[in-house]
This record gives C-alpha cells, sequence and structure tokens, in this order.
C-alpha cells in the first residue's frame, strides 16, 4: 500500500521562490471569518458546555444558543471591528446560512466581503456516503446567492478535514484554491488528478477556536500572539513577502469581552506601512502571477 503523502513537494520556507510584494506590502494579512451553521437536531460539534454526565443530547439548546449568538451579536460587533479593513476580509461560508440567516448572507453583501466556500453545514465531510454532492451543493447554493462577485473561487473544509478524493472534487467545480494544507506561510501549488490547486496559508495557531476554545487560553491571548507574529513577519517579509493568516468565528471573538482583541489587531495592520490586508483571491492571483501552474 502507498503511504499517504501531502499534496505537494516538500521544501524548506527558505527554498520558496522570490516573490515581489504588492506595493509597499510584505506581509499580507488573510482575516478569514468562518460563519456557520449548526443544526439543532443533530450532536453540536463542538461545546462550550460539556454534556451532563457526559451524554450528548439532542437537542443541544445551551450549546446551539452560544453559535446562534455568535451570528446575532457577535457578527455585528466582529463586522464593526473589522471596519477598518473594508472589504480585504474573507468569509468561510457554510452554504445554509444564506437560507437559515439571510440577514447574515445581506451582511456580507453589505460589506463587500470575499466568500469562500465552507461545506453546506459545519458537518464533517467524512461524516457524508458521498462528497461530490456536497461541494456541488455548497458551490453551487453560493455562486447563485453570491455570483455577482465571482464567489466562491475557493474552499475551507469544515474542520480543515478532506479525504483522499477532496481536492480533485474541488477542481473539477472549479475551485481555484484550498485553504486547509497548512503547511507554509506562502501558497503552495498542490497536486490533484485533475489538475493543481493552489493551497492557501490558514491558520491553527492565530485562530480563536484553537487559542480560547480548546487551549482555553486566557483573554488576551488571540491578539497577543498576533501582534508577536505580525512582528516577526515584518522582518521575514522583508526579505520574501509572508501570508499571515488570522482565524475567526463570532461565537467565539465577537463576544464582548474579546473583541478589543479585534480592535488592536487591526489597528496594528492598518498603522504599519508594510502591512496590508488581502483576501483569499487576491493572495491566489498575486501568486499565480508570479508562479503559474506547474
Amino acid at each position: 500500500m502507498t503511504e499517504r503523502r501531502a499534496p505537494a513537494p516538500f521544501a524548506l520556507s527558505t527554498q520558496a521562490p522570490r516573490l515581489t510584494p504588492p506595493a509597499a506590502a510584505t506581509v499580507l494579512v488573510n482575516v478569514v471569518v468562518n460563519l456557520e451553521h449548526w443544526t439543532l437536531d443533530q450532536p453540536m460539534p463542538r461545546a462550550a458546555l460539556p454534556a451532563p454526565h457526559g451524554v450528548s443530547v439532542v437537542p443541544d439548546v445551551a450549546n446551539h444558543s452560544w453559535v446562534l449568538y455568535g451570528l446575532r451579536s457577535g457578527l455585528p460587533r466582529l463586522a464593526e471591528a473589522l471596519a477598518p479593513l473594508g472589504s480585504a476580509v474573507t468569509v468561510a461560508l457554510n452554504a445554509d446560512v444564506i437560507d437559515h440567516y439571510p440577514q447574515v448572507a445581506d451582511l456580507i453583501d453589505e460589506r463587500g466581503w470575499e466568500v469562500v466556500a465552507h461545506g453546506v453545514r459545519q458537518r464533517s465531510i467524512q461524516s457524508y456516503d458521498e462528497e461530490e454532492p456536497v461541494v456541488a451543493e455548497a458551490v453551487s447554493r453560493i455562486r447563485q446567492r453570491f455570483g455577482a462577485g465571482g464567489w466562491p473561487r475557493g474552499w475551507l473544509s469544515p474542520g480543515m478535514n478532506q479525504t483522499d478524493e477532496s481536492l480533485r472534487i474541488m477542481r473539477e467545480h472549479g475551485l481555484e484554491f484550498n485553504h486547509d494544507w497548512m503547511i507554509d506561510d506562502r501558497p503552495v501549488w498542490l497536486t490533484t488528478p485533475a489538475g493543481p490547486i493552489l493551497g492557501l496559508p490558514y491558520t491553527l495557531t492565530l485562530n480563536d477556536v484553537t487559542t480560547y476554545q480548546i487551549g482555553l487560553q486566557a483573554d488576551g491571548a488571540l491578539a497577543d500572539r498576533t501582534l508577536r507574529s505580525l512582528e516577526r513577519h515584518r522582518v521575514e517579509g522583508a526579505v520574501n513577502p509572508v501570508v499571515m493568516p488570522i482565524g475567526l468565528h463570532p461565537h467565539i471573538v465577537g463576544v464582548a469581552h474579546r473583541i478589543g482583541e479585534i480592535d488592536e489587531i487591526v489597528a496594528a495592520v492598518v498603522g504599519a506601512p508594510d502591512v496590508a490586508a488581502v483576501t483569499s483571491s487576491q493572495i491566489h492571483d498575486w501568486f499565480v502571477g508570479q508562479v503559474p501552474a506547474p
């Protein structure tokens, strides 16, 4: 049996092609806001409140409320905190959000944010009997609602999970990039039987879920990590431009006691002459213009 390998040749980051930065920006900050639908008729994929006596319940009112609060109250807060970035924000969108929460889709339109596909609902692809219909449905529904913006051009999987066929299926459905393979600070070309697809950076460390919900860090940790990362990337970006993704969820960081961290991060991004906020598609187009598909 052939051992599974990452779909990109291994290389040290110091061996990456030398890139010309867009304008003066040598650090490209990619803010990705995950907007998700977690169904009330199935066990919740993640919990703030552990199940009583260790027994998962349906409906899980407490944990569903936690996530729904994020869309109702956390998202408006987060949108205002990100406003200084203008339209340079990417949304990873469950397609079900379009129908279940149409006001959220309207907010995305009003802000001019980019949309990448994030499955149909917040559910691992391995839990479906067939993958291709899920990808097709997510792409079709997002394209129908946001097609005027050309979205979606890319994909971020729920939980960053893939099967052996995921990249091929995404490529066959016209997607140009994927955020799941978090293996470098710059884009890398990924191989699929249907042709190459660009792997864009994403993050588990500058991510509010892994910082607070999984890592149980004290409030302020996300801002601290992000600002320290930004300073280091500014040094490294002066040699070769880098991408710095930040993964956000409104039910995690959109709460009143954490939203100030986003204010701090945004102020640092807009205040640095060598840093720019960019969307996923902008990163794709910048990189492909210099490193065409193999």
